[in-house]
């Protein structure tokens, strides 16, 4: 009799063990194989535009690596207000991600948004954007000395023209002439291109843009490069010279990169870190790349969790000192 009652026991327990397994076998299967299924990457600007670009050269060979897709949503409008709040909202699973850039730093400074630097876990950078300070090929500066030079002497006349006020272009212009103790007057545009037209029809004496834009005026003739904001010469434009070169002190770029929403596992951050880090060094996709314009720069996970808070600390006080926004008012 307690033989019986034991064998009854024995096989009960066998049944509650292999229904366990069948539970937990599942979840720990699609854990292993993570990612399962497409990711979604919203992208709080318009399809075209720099960000948009850059993100989808990026998925044409990212599948060789993460083994899955990445389908892009793009959210444009309100200061991109409106995809970051959408964002900011996903489960944080590993199957959503946000390009996070320096104007979601900036935008939260000038005004109320219902997200900060704080929101999303930030996963790698993948992009630094130089600006260059571009002129009209018959512009009296020579160098960049002549322009400051002339800027000092005549605060708020000399005209540099940018991409939109408030935009990076512009803030960038504002953070130079701090450090060059200038005073320009600001002219925005509506975008990059059109900031160009400006220049090469002599409407302002100056412009502050980002590679690509300017590339095949400055190859034509019909404009000139006074100076680069990055830290050493561009490796497709060697001719043009550093602001460090001239005596100056200043290097800043507009970034692009990868973030999720708050709380997402680690270890998919790093699947998708590594996916993409793999993606930067891949011939086929620097090929890509540099027919594209688009100039790469790797901060790691932790790197760029530090370089965000940085620049939302840079920003903040830039914007409170020039008075942008209405938020600190």
């Amino acid at each position: 009799m307690n033989m019986s009652i034991t064998y009854k026991k024995l096989i009960t327990c066998i049944i509650m063990m292999t229904l366990l397994c069948l539970v937990f076998v599942p979840e720990i299967s699609a854990q292993d194989t993570y990612p399962s299924r497409e990711i979604e990457l919203i992208i709080p600007w318009s399809v075209g535009g720099a960000t948009d670009i850059a993100f989808r050269a990026f998925s044409s060979v990212l599948p060789k690596y993460l083994k899955v897709p990445v389908v892009i949503v793009n959210r444009p409008g309100g200061g991109a207000v409106p995809g970051y709040a959408e964002a900011m909202q996903k489960d944080p699973d590993g199957y959503h991600m946000v390009a996070w850039a320096n104007a979601s730093i900036t935008k939260t400074h000038m005004s109320v948004t219902p997200y900060d630097y704080q929101t999303f876990d930030p996963i790698i950078q993948l992009i630094s954007s130089p600006c260059w300070i571009l002129v009209p090929k018959d512009s009296p500066y020579q160098n960049l000395n002549d322009l400051v030079e002339v800027a000092k002497e005549k605060p708020d006349n000399v005209t540099m023209g940018n991409a939109g006020a408030g935009g990076g272009t512009h803030l960038i212009a504002l953070a130079f002439e701090q450090e060059a103790g200038v005073k320009f007057n600001h002219v925005p545009f509506q975008g990059g291109g059109p900031a160009v037209v400006g220049a090469m029809g002599a409407h302002v004496e100056s412009i502050m843009v980002s590679p690509p834009e300017g590339v095949s005026q400055l190859e034509a003739g019909d404009l000139r490069c006074l100076a680069v904001t990055s830290k050493e010469r561009l490796e497709d434009f060697p001719e043009y010279p550093t602001a460090i070169e001239q005596g100056i002190d200043f290097t800043l770029s507009q970034w692009r990169g990868l973030a999720a929403p708050k709380g997402t596992d680690p270890e998919r951050i790093k699947v998708i870190h590594d996916a993409y880090k793999a993606t930067m060094e891949d011939p086929d996709f620097l090929t890509i790349a540099k027919n594209a314009g688009i100039l790469l720069e790797y901060r790691g996970t932790e790197e760029f969790k530090e370089w965000v808070e940085d620049q939302n600390e840079f920003y903040k006080n830039l914007i409170m000192t020039n008075k942008l926004g209405d938020k600190y008012k």
